[in-house]
């Protein structure tokens, strides 16, 4: 009678495969960038993504094991784009950083700009907006509460555009849904953190 298969000499012992990543997913093993080449592959990344990476995002797609010296090389950028007079400059929001156009230049790419102006925060979305943002997690009877008039449909419309999510529910009776803002939010309005939000009137100034 044959040997079951794991009892068997010839037997191929499993090849180890890279180590998995607290998820459980495997990471492919990449080539580190080289030190000279670091600076023009964080700026490639940046232009092509169009969106906020984290440094920890730029660590790994660079097959670095640090985020020291991911950390060096965007203070560099940084700095060399100023001294050059760049039209765009680096900026830190959301827990990362993206490239932006420096203020002076905005009044020219909002011409290249096809949303319509109906994509534009009303004053009411605003304040809606804003009492979400400043009392979160807040139940929508609140925010109807202060503002004085219901805001069902208000608070569906910052749900679509991604400005708010749910976050859990109340221990109210009848449990109603928690309101607070996304990272989507902390981006269209440039803050790395929600600390980072200006006095309640410049905000609603905005």
């Amino acid at each position: 009678m044959p040997k079951p298969p794991e009892d068997r000499e010839d037997a191929v012992e499993p090849a180890e495969g890279p180590a998995e990543t607290p998820r459980g997913r495997r990471r492919r093993e990449l080539t580190p960038v080289p030190p000279d080449r670091l600076a023009g592959a964080i700026e490639a990344l940046l232009l092509a993504s169009g969106d906020v990476l984290t440094v920890e995002r730029l660590r790994d797609l660079l097959g670095l094991t640090s985020v020291i010296h991911v950390r060096e090389a965007l203070n560099g950028i940084a700095r060399r784009w100023a001294e050059a007079g760049m039209a765009v400059e680096l900026q830190e929001v959301a827990g990362g950083v993206r490239v932006t156009t420096r203020p002076e230049y905005a009044e020219y790419v909002r011409r290249l700009s096809r949303r319509p102006e109906v994509d534009k925060l009303s004053p009411s979305l605003m304040e809606a907006l804003s009492i979400v943002a400043y009392r979160q997690p807040v139940p929508r009877i609140e925010v109807e509460r202060i503002r004085g008039v219901q805001c069902g449909e208000g608070l569906r419309n910052l749900l679509e555009r991604r400005l708010i999510k749910v976050v859990g529910r109340s221990d109210q009776p009848g449990r109603p849904l928690l309101y607070g803002t996304t990272r989507r939010f902390l981006e269209v309005f440039g803050l790395q953190s929600l600390e980072d939000l200006p006095q309640k009137g410049d905000l609603q100034r905005l």
